[in-house]
């Protein structure tokens, strides 16, 4: 069930760069939220921006009611959200969208991040790693975050910048593929760019190991009215703010 909600910014702070973390106080969203599923949330309490702005569920703490998120200032409406102060209400729609399916056991699992896409991983991770080996793989640009926390649901965390300051110096499917190539994975779990994805998806098919996916497209309803965020899957349209935002990626036509 998804809820219209006024919320109370609990925290809204700077962690690299223009990538932020807020938590939220919630009564009803966080009891039926999931791992994978997203927020749609209007930045303020004026008529603009005019759309809420969907954000992913980094964690959900059911114990202090708070839903957890991430967010890149990338345009005017995540600007005006990292101006929030603690304290302030926002009113938030949510949970949105279908999420991971995390009810697999004894499995040797790969978790793979690329920028803000790693956000949404926290919950993942945290929904599977008492039942699966899991290991993570994540990567940056440059500056990496939420590498601690995750190290914290996991078996093993390994790190990519394409600028070599942390980790091995290039993408993270090379890494991931070296991985598979020596070892053996049951089930990979994806969220990221949509290169990332498209590589991460050949290399799921090449090595017949079943994927999930979730896709970061621009959602402008989230409710699947305006059709904004449409993707062909196994030959039909598909919105991916309801029928998403994961999808399995042999499913998924990730070229268009």
């Amino acid at each position: 069930m998804k809820y219209i909600e006024n919320c109370t910014v609990n925290k809204n702070e700077k962690i690299i760069d223009d990538i932020y973390r807020m938590e939220l106080k919630s009564n009803k969203i966080v009891k039926d939220s999931k791992a994978g599923q997203f927020l749609e949330i209007k930045v303020n309490n004026l008529n603009y921006p005019l759309l809420r702005r969907p954000i992913s569920i980094n964690e959900i703490n059911l114990d202090e009611n708070l839903l957890v998120i991430y967010y890149k200032t990338v345009g005017k409406g995540t600007k005006i959200l990292s101006q929030v102060k603690k304290g302030e209400k926002l009113s938030v729609v949510g949970p949105l969208g279908n999420g991971f399916d995390t009810s697999y056991e004894g499995l040797n699992i790969g978790i793979v991040g690329g920028g803000i896409g790693i956000a949404p991983l926290v919950e993942l991770a945290k929904s599977l790693y008492q039942k699966n080996n899991v290991n993570i793989y994540l990567g940056f640009n440059d500056k990496p975050y939420l590498i601690n926390r995750l190290n914290e649901l996991s078996n093993i965390v390994k790190v990519s910048t394409v600028s070599g300051s942390y980790g091995y110096k290039g993408f993270i499917t090379e890494v991931l593929e070296k991985d598979i190539k020596e070892g053996n994975l049951d089930l990979l779990y994806a969220c990221g760019p949509k290169g990332m994805l498209k590589k991460i998806k050949d290399i799921a098919k090449e090595f017949n190991i079943r994927c999930q996916v979730s896709l970061e497209e621009r959602m402008g309803c989230g409710i699947g009215a305006c059709l904004g965020c449409s993707i062909e899957v196994n030959g039909q349209m598909k919105k991916v703010c309801v029928d998403g935002p994961v999808f399995w990626s042999n499913e998924v036509n990730l070229d268009e």
